[in-house]
């Protein structure tokens, strides 16, 4: 494989998401950081992350082997300029922004220390961009939803909408091959509509773009959605959605407002379930740093970020800037607090591996999958941690 993507540099900035996954995974947009990369190289990717994530990629081979190969750091947004400046890397050169910051390297290396410690290239590219952390996806999802709209329309065509539909800005609205959308209002004027295929859009449904449904996603009867908003694959969603990221495989099913928030991977929010995303006061958000265990001032708005595997019961209030961990089993009176670390129970530490493996394999059965051995030697990874 010729082209390796590198989450190991920036990832602690994307916890809790980079926990349970290579940082490729996240997703912005139509698309995740690797399918959005694939795209502009026109060419398939490895992953390169920590030793306890490796075994979840299928790619371990290019370790193994002494070929020049192009690692790329991930968080760089990928644009022609910056592909055609990797691939015109010489084996021994990186290429670099005009800040000093990493983007490629060819390099028959494979320790990082040393990819990252190869030559210059002639020159810096002075326009790179890159995404900063887990909350930077939700300020770019705007752009990244128009951007991934402009390449599905440039390949493909929309299949017709039915007669049923309102619609404001019709040529704004993209339709995937199987898409089920009946009896929705649909306002394209301030951003695309992306309906993915075999994704359902039930009665009564309102959306205001910019906004993207993923594959064989289901959006219920009268849910109301504004952009920038992104329902990944195999998502459930419903009632009230502002400003919102769901990765994938995630239930947001029922009543209750979800806002500027980012929801991992196999989560779940149960019905009635709302969260805050603007403190009384007006003032500047805080929301908990995991790596440096800091609490960092956001804005003047932020709902919550949710790691994969976690779940809330009805009525949960959640508070305005949380963070919520990997795998935890969220229940209690009242707003809940803002810190709830991995493998919660309630709002205490105390769910038991074993017993959180099985629940996520029982919710994975509903969507007709099953946890993996990788996936749960993650778990117990982070488990232990946990625990020490």
């Amino acid at each position: 494989m010729q082209y390796i993507l590198v989450d190991i540099v920036d990832r602690s900035h994307f916890y809790p998401f980079s926990l349970t996954r290579s940082v490729a995974e996240c997703r912005a947009g139509i698309f995740t950081f690797q399918e959005r990369w694939e795209q502009y190289l026109e060419a398939e990717t490895g992953i390169y992350t920590v030793p306890y994530l490796q075994n979840l990629y299928e790619n371990n081979d290019f370790l193994n082997t002494s070929d020049a190969i192009y690692f790329i750091n991930i968080t760089c947004i990928p644009t022609d300029e910056i592909v055609a400046q990797i691939k015109i890397l010489n084996t021994g050169e990186k290429l670099i922004s005009a800040s000093g910051k990493w983007i490629a390297t060819k390099s028959e290396e494979r320790s990082l220390t040393k990819i990252l410690l190869a030559n210059y290239a002639p020159k810096a590219i002075d326009s790179a961009s890159f995404v900063e952390n887990a909350v930077h996806l939700i300020k770019l999802n705007t752009s990244f939803i128009q951007r991934d709209f402009n390449w599905v329309k440039a390949n493909r065509v929309s299949q017709a909408l039915d007669n049923s539909n309102r619609t404001i800005g019709l040529d704004n609205i993209f339709i995937e091959e199987g898409a089920s959308v009946s009896c929705a209002n649909l306002n394209a004027s301030e951003g695309p509509i992306y309906i993915g295929r075999d994704s359902v859009i039930m009665e009564g449904v309102s959306i205001r773009g910019p906004f993207a449904l993923g594959f064989k996603a289901v959006v219920k009867m009268n849910t109301s959605i504004y952009g920038a908003t992104t329902i990944g694959p195999y998502c459930i969603a419903g009632g009230e959605i502002k400003n919102a990221i769901l990765m994938g495989n995630s239930n947001k099913g029922h009543e209750g407002y979800l806002g500027d928030s980012i929801i991992g991977y196999w989560c779940n929010l149960g019905a009635g379930t709302s969260n805050s995303n603007i403190k009384n006061t007006g003032g500047k958000v805080q929301l908990w740093n995991e790596s440096d265990q800091i609490w960092d001032t956001i804005g003047q708005k932020m709902g919550m970020v949710v790691g994969d595997y976690s779940r809330f019961a009805i009525l949960s209030r959640i508070n305005t800037g949380s963070y919520i961990g990997v795998s935890a089993n969220v229940f209690g009176m009242g707003l809940l607090p803002k810190n709830l670390p991995n493998f919660t129970w309630g709002v205490l530490p105390g769910y038991q591996i074993d017993k959180a493996i099985d629940d996520i394999n029982n919710w994975m059965k509903l969507k007709g999958k099953s946890i993996n051995e990788a996936e749960k030697l993650v778990l117990k990874h982070l488990y232990q941690i946990s625990i020490q």
